[in-house]
């Protein structure tokens, strides 16, 4: 299911999981929250006990206010 950032981030809190399956990578949920940070929507899917995160709309990124 499709769910914006500050639902995304509450799913995945209230999971009661150990980890995420985090683009295919087996991640804590610590993790799992901070790459739903990245995204405007992220899909999260639970089958067989684990809970798989996707991110499907990402935030655009400008370069030039990156601090390097």
């Amino acid at each position: 299911m499709e769910f914006s950032t500050p639902e995304a981030i509450h799913q995945i809190k209230e999971s009661n999981k150990r980890y995420a399956i985090v683009e295919g990578q087996k991640q804590c949920i610590l993790q799992a929250m901070s790459f739903a940070v990245n995204y405007h929507k992220v899909d999260i899917t639970t089958s067989d006990g684990e809970i798989f995160v996707t991110g499907t709309q990402a935030v655009p990124r400008v370069d030039k206010y990156i601090v390097k």
